[in-house]
Formats: structure tokens, sequence, C-alpha cells
């Protein structure tokens, strides 16, 4: 079996299975919740680079999702993070109250 080389490679593959997971969750009003979209700022969560201008407006974007997110046990743990709330103040997106 081969291993991974980086902790980040093999992060950025478990969040790819997680968001293929939570692809299937209901639609928010209005907004295509997709949190395949969020893929820009992957490298941003799992590390300390800032985020881009693209990840930022998917955030912006996919606002309205959070919640729904934040309460998918496979999401969660990534956007609720601390890094995915750093990445959201960077962005200038505010936290959801659910």
């Amino acid at each position: 079996m081969k291993r991974f080389s980086s902790p980040g490679c093999a992060a950025a593959l478990i969040l790819l299975l997680l968001l293929e997971v939570a692809a299937q969750a209901p639609l928010a009003e209005s907004v295509n919740c997709n949190p395949f979209e969020l893929i820009p700022c992957s490298g941003a969560i799992f590390s300390l680079e800032p985020p881009g201008s693209d990840c930022c407006a998917r955030l912006r974007e996919q606002q309205p999702c959070f919640c729904q997110y934040l309460n998918d046990p496979s999401l969660r743990s990534y956007v609720g993070s601390r890094n995915g709330r750093r990445v959201a103040a960077t962005c200038g997106v505010r936290s959801p109250r659910c």
C-alpha cells in the first residue's frame, strides 16, 4: 500500500471524501450548497497560508450553507475548526449563529 508523502496530501484526500458525502445534503434556500465549492480553501484550512481571492469568493457564496455544514458531522471539524474560522475571518465572512 502506498503511503502519502505529506500530511497535507492525506488531509486533502480526506476532505475530498467528506465533501463527496456531504454533497448529497439538502439545498439551502436559493443557494446551491455544495461543499466542493470550498476546495479552493483547503490549502488555507489545512495550513497557515492565507486564503486566496477565489477561496474568499467561494466562502461568500456558500455562507448561507454554513449552518448546514456545521450540522453535518463529516464537515463540522473543517468548517468549525480554528483554521476554518481564521480563513472566514480573513475573508470578511462572519460565522453564523445556528
